[in-house]
């Protein structure tokens, strides 16, 4: 054989990897400032939860600023888990869609603490 160049079955050129994953390294890049927010909102809800405990708190209210508190650390989570994900797929539609997720998971609670203050007004 005197060809340079032999094409492997299921193999693509690094143009097309690239490409191919552009969508995930978009939410990537765009899910990162979304994580720092909502990780220090959980870091703030967390030193609010000390105070409110040494007031005295029903076991639901506990329950419900421990998983507040907690929040950060799910979103970091399930952002990386459709990180993981996504790049295991081949496909165009699975991709985006997954892409799509790990942006909504990180972007979760400043979405959360947008629509509460568009509904509620500032709180002041």
């Amino acid at each position: 054989m005197t060809e340079e160049y032999v094409d492997y079955a299921g193999r693509s050129e690094p143009k097309e990897r690239w490409l191919k994953a552009l969508p995930l390294i978009i939410a990537g890049v765009l899910g990162v400032p979304l994580l720092g927010m909502a990780i220090l909102f959980s870091l703030s809800i967390a030193q609010i939860t000390k105070y409110i405990f040494d007031l005295g708190t029903s076991g639901w209210e506990a329950a419900g600023l421990v998983l507040l508190s907690l929040s950060g650390a799910f979103c970091v989570i399930a952002y990386l888990v459709c990180l993981f994900v996504g790049s295991r797929r081949r496909t165009w539609r699975w991709r985006i869609w997954w892409a799509a997720g790990a942006f909504l998971a990180a972007g979760a609670i400043p979405i959360w603490a947008l629509i509460d203050w568009l509904i509620n007004g500032s709180p002041t």
